[in-house]
C-alpha cells in the first residue's frame, strides 16, 4: 500500500512539474539557435547543467521574468542566462515579433538584472562561468554570439536590440 502511494505521489508531482518552453507564436523564430531551440529551451538547457530537474516556469510580465534563486547559481547568475530568460518571457507571451502595430516586445527596466541576481552576489557579465561554458560548447545549446556582447550596466534590457543584433 505504501509503495502504491509513493508511486502515485511521484506521478502527481511529475504531472505538476511541467516545463513551459513553447512559444505562444511559433512563427517567432528569430532567436532560435541553429538546432532550432527557442530561447526557453536554451534557458532551460543551461539551467539544467546545474539542476537536472529545472523546469522553465510561466514567466511573469510583472516581475523580472525569471529569478536566479535556486541552487543552480553557477548556471543562472550571469547576463547570458538573464538575457535568455527575458527572450523566453517574450517567447511565452508571443511578443517581440517586430510586426505591426509596433510589437517591440517586453523590455526590462533599469535595475531588473540586479533583481534577477538578488541571491547571487555580483554575477558574471558577458560570459558564462568556465564549467558552464564548457558544457555549452560540448553539448549545446548553440548560443548566438550577440548574447555575449550585449549588456547594460544599469540592469535594463531591450528585446529590439537583441533582435537587430541577432539578425545582422
Amino acid at each position: 500500500m505504501l509503495r502504491v502511494f509513493a508511486v502515485s505521489a511521484y506521478l502527481a508531482v511529475r504531472a505538476v512539474a511541467v516545463s513551459h518552453t513553447t512559444c505562444k507564436d511559433p512563427s517567432v523564430t528569430w532567436y532560435n539557435d541553429d538546432q532550432g531551440l527557442n530561447p526557453c529551451q536554451q534557458y532551460e538547457t543551461i539551467r539544467r547543467y546545474c539542476n537536472s530537474g529545472y523546469e522553465v516556469p510561466v514567466l511573469s510580465v510583472n516581475t523580472t521574468g525569471s529569478l536566479c534563486d535556486t541552487q543552480d547559481k553557477q548556471c543562472c547568475c550571469n547576463s547570458i542566462a538573464f538575457a535568455l530568460s527575458m527572450l523566453c518571457l517574450n517567447c511565452q507571451q508571443g511578443v517581440g515579433t517586430g510586426h505591426p502595430p509596433q510589437d517591440n516586445g517586453i523590455d526590462a527596466a533599469v535595475g531588473t538584472y540586479q533583481i534577477y541576481l538578488d541571491h547571487c552576489g555580483v554575477g558574471t557579465n558577458q560570459s558564462l562561468p568556465d564549467p558552464v561554458q564548457l558544457a555549452v560548447c560540448r553539448n549545446g545549446p548553440h548560443l548566438k554570439h550577440a548574447l555575449y556582447g550585449l549588456f547594460w550596466g544599469k540592469g535594463d534590457w531591450y528585446v529590439v536590440v537583441h533582435a537587430f543584433t541577432s539578425l545582422s
